[in-house]
């Protein structure tokens, strides 16, 4: 019997360091996962975080625009409530707005040439700083490509070419 507990107790022993072996094995891979995803997740911050300040600026960008969108809106309905009032005062009293509206139809037009210079100088503005550059790019990129397919274009030798010709004559 005593041989019996001896040999029990050796057996519970062998188990018990064959399950501490195996607790140290999933402690190290997990050890190794939690390290492998944290190293995972630091990629993704540093791939994701420019792309966030980008969106960022654009949202900010966009936000601008739709203020400006906005009040332009809002000074177009100002006029247009400016000229339904005046519309209203000319059938009312016929005489004395026909020198207002003449007025009226000069600042109009004053307003339409000045929206319509502003227009003409943005888009002189958009083709300089826009499409000039494209095109002094695609120039320089036509001249390089031109200047390396002349230094690596093949060239016949021309003492070769005209020693051949001498020979085919004799």
């Amino acid at each position: 019997m005593e041989n019996l507990a001896v040999i029990f107790m050796g057996l519970t022993t062998v188990a018990i360091v064959v399950q501490v072996c195996v607790l140290g094995g999933i402690f190290i891979s997990i050890k190794k996962m939690a390290s492998n995803v944290e190293r995972v997740r630091f990629d993704m911050d540093k791939k994701i975080d420019p792309a966030l300040t980008e969106f960022r600026d654009v949202l900010g960008d966009a936000k601008q625009v739709l203020q400006n969108l906005r009040t332009a809106a809002e000074n177009f309905a100002g006029i247009s409530e400016t000229v339904r009032y005046q519309v209203e005062r000319v059938n009312t009293v016929i005489e004395d707005t026909t020198d207002r509206a003449r007025d009226q139809i000069a600042r109009a037009d004053e307003v339409i040439t000045d929206a319509i210079e502003k227009m003409e100088a943005t888009s002189a503005v958009v083709q300089q700083n826009v499409l000039a550059p494209i095109r002094e790019i695609s120039a320089l990129i036509r001249g390089v490509s031109g200047g390396l397919h002349f230094l690596f274009a093949r060239r016949k030798n021309q003492v070769d070419a005209v020693h051949q010709d001498e020979e085919l004559f004799i």
